[in-house]
């Protein structure tokens, strides 16, 4: 027990950092606390948001063109043994209660993608019932590929990742308050406790989902084996890393409530920023330390499911009815469905915040999906 109690000390003091420092940086620059307490949200889209820049946009395109080569280069010097590609166990028949999600998800995606007047009613709520269809075709992927997966196999433990996934992702809407990212149509008919417990409840599936797509590519042998052994980064396992992802973050968050079009990033790069930082500056042995020995076997599957995660959230965002829409400062050019193209680069180190989130709450009985 007293080996945790150091991480909820952490969870604490970054819950806190992320609660407060937005709100003291919004104090300090002139704007009213309680426009940042209002639900449902206003649709308060920036019209002083700078659309696009080729230097913004050719900044992310090389970071991300310096990860990909990294890999590469690694990928040339270090081939995958023959075996690692041999599957574990021969696959199963899809089941017969992943046939009915299948079809209640199909049944959902009509719903949300069409304006008949018999639907009229439920169109406001389909996100919930969507993505559980689709966390449950993607369980019965899995048992079907690997003979287990964690809705049967610790159903407790599966419907607590949904009561963490909505406080998880509620930071997140905390943090757009002030950064004004997406914007969410069609709720102006809620009161506030009715946005609250309905935007819960779709929260509440974030985690499952892109849990339950980690542990579906652990079962594809090929893939799996190419990702977990990657590049060595040495410098990110460094004290002066961690100081300087504890002090960057902190400085980041207190940014975005200051000059948010220019801050927004830290919306999802502050919090990782932390833990990990917090992590590195107390020598606790986590995934930092696991990537500057080039051991990717968590962080890159948990990112490309989050990335996957993402195609299908916006994918089924786009007709809906009730729906979001993007003002990303400097990269809101190639839009794929609502998403500026670039801005999936930040599903990557949202998957790896989920991996920080599945941790903490300790999820040593999933076998992949937690590992």
């Amino acid at each position: 027990m007293a080996a945790k109690n150091p991480r909820r000390r952490w969870a604490f003091a970054i819950a806190a950092a992320i609660i407060v420092l937005p709100l003291v940086g919004a104090v300090w620059s002139g704007r009213r606390p309680a426009e940042f307490f209002v639900f449902p949200p206003r649709l308060d889209v920036p019209r002083d948001y700078p659309r696009f820049s080729w230097i913004a946009a050719g900044a992310v395109i090389a970071l991300l063109a310096a990860i990909a080569g990294s890999w590469l280069r690694h990928a040339s010097r270090s081939p995958i043994p023959a075996g690692a590609f041999r599957p574990n166990q021969p696959a199963r028949r899809f089941p017969l209660w992943g046939w009915a999600a299948v079809g209640w998800t199909l049944a959902w995606w009509f719903i949300a993608w069409t304006r008949l007047q018999i639907f009229e009613p439920i169109q406001l709520y389909t996100f919930f019932p969507l993505w559980f269809g689709f966390i449950v075709t993607v369980n019965a992927l899995i048992e079907a590929r690997a003979g287990t997966c964690l809705m049967r196999r610790t159903p407790a433990g599966w419907l607590k990742l949904f009561a963490v996934s909505a406080a998880f992702w509620w930071m997140f809407e905390w943090l757009n308050r002030f950064v004004h990212n997406w914007h969410y149509l069609a709720v102006e008919s809620f009161g506030p406790f009715a946005y609250a417990a309905h935007a819960t409840l779709c929260f509440s599936t974030v985690l499952p989902a892109v849990a339950a797509v980690r542990e579906l590519l652990a079962t594809l042998p090929r893939l799996d084996a190419r990702i977990t052994d990657g590049p060595a980064w040495p410098w990110l396992a460094g004290r002066a890393t961690g100081l300087l992802l504890i002090s960057g973050g902190m400085l980041a968050l207190l940014g975005t409530g200051v000059r948010p079009a220019d801050f927004y990033p830290a919306l999802w790069l502050a919090p990782l920023a932390l833990w990990w930082g917090a992590g590195i500056l107390s020598g606790a042995a986590g995934v930092p330390d696991e990537i500057a020995r080039g051991n990717w076997h968590r962080a890159a599957p948990w990112m490309l499911a989050a990335l996957a995660c993402g195609f299908w959230w916006e994918l089924w965002n786009w007709l809906s009815l009730a729906k979001w829409i993007y003002t990303v400062p400097y990269v809101d050019r190639w839009h794929v469905f609502e998403m500026p193209l670039l801005g999936y680069a930040g599903y990557l180190s949202f998957g790896l915040e989920c991996l920080a989130a599945t941790e903490f709450i300790g999820r040593n009985d999933q076998s992949h999906a937690g590992d």
